[in-house]
């Protein structure tokens, strides 16, 4: 299973990001749904920089038997790095919302999406969510330290906050789950069926479709594609917990079903931030046909047109359905 993550983070998922960020790069300035693809792959890329250290590398060494600077300090590691992991996935979640949520309105509402998708609000909604998932998960920090027994072992000890009754029942069990699975995964589906119903109904008129009409809807199906699995490696996390409750935390070792499902769910969060890339390139023909653009350096090929192309008068001046003057 260490090997799985370790394949999947760094001979796949770095550069599948880093490709996203160049293929979209261009269009950041002229293309709101560029923002939150960048976006969206930088913090899919932190996700996987944090949990390939908390997990991944540490397993790595403990195999070999090597890299002593993680076998001695691989408990602190894990005690200080999980809250950024936390944080990070709580950002990815509603990075996926955010970018689901700019398709639908230009899909479903059209006539809000000069509003709503313009590059200024699309911008404050990027750092307004950033903030807010820092501020909630800022508390993370403030649940475990690293102590040192007589022998100088690290050992993990909880804060006050963390024994709290109260706190875990309010915020490591309520209000985490209403913020980071409730709330955003019924948007997702809410979104995504909207979404599909509109396909449905546009690919009745795709012979009628320019090509740029038709890159914007493939798009969407590639969005479609992607929160479907999003959706399905999310609900790795709670099923965990779930196994955590029915079974003594006695017998959780090692040959469990819980010790085996809990490798998983970090497979599926590793595996969840680097098929983004792949299922662009599979369902997106303007996305490959950019990308191929990046290794040809043939001429200039024209934006993908993530939202409508059509421009609206504003003066004398052109102003495009992302709020951008010509």
């Amino acid at each position: 299973m260490v090997s799985v993550n370790i394949i999947i983070s760094i001979s796949y998922y770095f550069p599948g990001n880093c490709l996203t960020c160049f293929v979209v790069w261009k269009d950041r300035k002229t293309s709101a749904m560029s923002l939150l693809m960048i976006n969206l792959a930088i913090v899919d890329t932190l996700i996987l920089f944090v949990w390939s250290n908390e997990l991944a590398i540490p397993g790595f060494c403990n195999y070999f038997k090597g890299c002593q600077f993680y076998q001695h300090n691989k408990l602190a590691i894990w005690v200080y790095g999980w809250p950024f992991g936390s944080t990070f996935q709580l950002a990815g979640t509603w990075s996926i919302v955010s970018i689901t949520f700019s398709r639908f309105v230009s899909v479903c509402w059209p006539s809000h999406a000069s509003i709503i998708n313009s590059r200024r609000h699309i911008q404050i909604r990027i750092l307004v969510m950033h903030i807010a998932c820092i501020l909630f998960s800022s508390v993370r920090f403030a649940e475990v330290y690293v102590v040192y027994d007589k022998r100088g072992n690290m050992l993990p000890k909880k804060t006050a906050l963390a024994s709290s009754p109260v706190y875990n029942y309010m915020y490591s069990l309520a209000l985490y789950y209403f913020i980071t699975y409730l709330v955003p995964l019924s948007l997702l589906v809410y979104f995504t069926v909207k979404l599909s119903t509109s396909l449905r109904e546009m690919n009745k008129k795709r012979h009628e479709m320019s090509r740029k009409a038709k890159e914007r809807t493939d798009l969407t199906f590639s969005l479609v594609i992607v929160v479907v699995v999003f959706i399905f490696c999310q609900l790795s996390n709670p099923i965990r917990r779930l196994l955590y409750i029915i079974y003594a935390p006695s017998t959780i070792g090692c040959g469990t079903l819980y010790f085996y499902f809990s490798s998983l769910t970090v497979m599926f969060v590793n595996f969840n931030s680097a098929c983004n890339f792949f299922i662009f390139c599979v369902c997106s023909p303007g996305f490959r046909r950019q990308l191929n653009h990046i290794f040809r350096r043939s001429r200039r090929i024209e934006p993908i047109g993530l939202f409508n192309s059509n421009t609206m008068n504003r003066g004398d001046r052109k102003t495009n359905i992302d709020g951008i003057e010509n």
